[in-house]
C-alpha cells in the first residue's frame, strides 16, 4: 500500500528515576498482554507500567486527553488525530502492534478465485469500511480515488473490474455473513470473536506497516518526558518482540 503514516515522534530523554508509574489505557485483552510482556523490561528501564482497561479505544483516548491516564495503546494514529484535550492534541510516539483487517471466504481459497459479480460484505462503520476498501485497492479488487485519503467510501470506487457487489453490515453481523457472501471483510476483533485468526484463516490481510497500526500515545506536553522514552524502549524490546511472535503467530503483527 502506498499510503503511509507520517513519521512518528522520535523520543529521547534523560534517565528515568526508579519506578515512575505509567498508567496506560488498553481496550483489548491483547493490549494488556502486551504490557505484561513488557513489564520486567520496563522495571529495568525505571518505569512501572500499569494497564487501565476501557471498553473501547475512544474511551481510552478521552481518558488520556483528560489526564486520567498517562498514555494509551488502544488506538491507531488516524483515530487518535481526532482526539484533543485541555492540553492540546494527543501525539503518537511509537508503534505497538497491528490488529489486521482480513478477507475471509468459505467458497474461495484465494482472492484471485473470487467470481465476477460476487457479493462482498463490508463493515458499515465508516472508518472500518474505509480500511476494508483500502485493502481491496491494495489487492487490485477495486481502484479508489486517491483523493479519498484514509477513509474512502463506496462512491470513491473508480474501477471495479470484477463487477463486485457490496453490502454494508454492522460489525456484529459480519461473521455470520460468511454463510451467504463470497467474501467478507472482518476487522480483527470481529474475526477473533468468531474464532478466526487472520494468519490462519484469511485469504488476504493487512501488512504490519499500514497507517492503522496501533500506537503508544501521550499528551503533547509529555512527548519529551524521560518516562515516555523508557516506555517506548520497553514496548519495543526483545522480550516483547518474542512475545508477539510466540503468542499471535503473525495474526497480530509488529510494525517496528
Amino acid at each position: 500500500m502506498t499510503t503511509g503514516l507520517a513519521l512518528l515522534v522520535l523520543v529521547t530523554g534523560a534517565p528515568v528515576r526508579a519506578e515512575s508509574v505509567v498508567r496506560i489505557g488498553v481496550a483489548r485483552d491483547a493490549d494488556a498482554e502486551l504490557l505484561a510482556a513488557a513489564h520486567a523490561t520496563a522495571l529495568q528501564n525505571g518505569v512501572r507500567i500499569e494497564p487501565v482497561r476501557f471498553a473501547d479505544g475512544a474511551r481510552a483516548g478521552a481518558a488520556l486527553a483528560a489526564g486520567r491516564v498517562d498514555a494509551s495503546i488502544a488506538q491507531h494514529a488516524p483515530a487518535l488525530a481526532r482526539v484533543r484535550g485541555p492540553g492540546g492534541a494527543l501525539v503518537p510516539v511509537a508503534h505497538t502492534v497491528t490488529y489486521p483487517t482480513g478477507f475471509y471466504s468459505r467458497t474461495a481459497a484465494r482472492l484471485a478465485a473470487l467470481p465476477v459479480g460476487a457479493t462482498v460484505a463490508l463493515p458499515a462503520d465508516a472508518q472500518e469500511l474505509g480500511r476494508a476498501l483500502l485493502l481491496m485497492h491494495q489487492y487490485g479488487l477495486v481502484r479508489l480515488d486517491t483523493a479519498a485519503g484514509l477513509q474512502p467510501g463506496l462512491p470513491d470506487i473508480r474501477a471495479n473490474p470484477r463487477r463486485l457487489k457490496f453490502r454494508l453490515l454492522a460489525q456484529p453481523r459480519l461473521a455470520s455473513a460468511l454463510a451467504d457472501h463470497a467474501l467478507v471483510a472482518l476487522p480483527f476483533d470481529a474475526a477473533a470473536a468468531a474464532g478466526l485468526a487472520p494468519a490462519r484463516d484469511a485469504i488476504g490481510m493487512e501488512d504490519a506497516r499500514v497507517p492503522f497500526a496501533s500506537v503508544l500515545a501521550v499528551r503533547a506536553p509529555d512527548r519529551e518526558a524521560a518516562w515516555v522514552a523508557a516506555t517506548v524502549r520497553s514496548l519495543q524490546s526483545g522480550p516483547v518482540k518474542a512475545f508477539i511472535l510466540a503468542r499471535f503467530n503473525d495474526s497480530v503483527r509488529r510494525p517496528w
